[in-house]
């Protein structure tokens, strides 16, 4: 190791234990998490989709190739 590698690291202080979340701050959490699930799944099935398209346009290109070849 390096000098300034392991003289510019300081040591990490332990986390302070959380309280328990109220009613409303659990449901108010709840709700983000599920705004962030739902996210990601819209990412996940546009992804797919686009994958898709792709995939059906490289295969409709090779199938106009292959016609031209005759």
């Amino acid at each position: 190791m390096r000098f300034c590698e392991f003289a510019t690291t300081k040591p990490k202080k332990p986390k302070k234990p959380s309280k328990p979340l109220t009613p409303e701050q659990s449901v108010v959490a709840a709700r983000k998490s599920d705004v962030d699930q739902a996210k990601q799944a819209l990412d996940r099935t546009k992804d797919q989709q686009k994958r898709r398209r792709e995939f059906e346009k490289a295969i409709k290109a090779s199938y106009i190739f292959k016609l031209q070849d005759r």
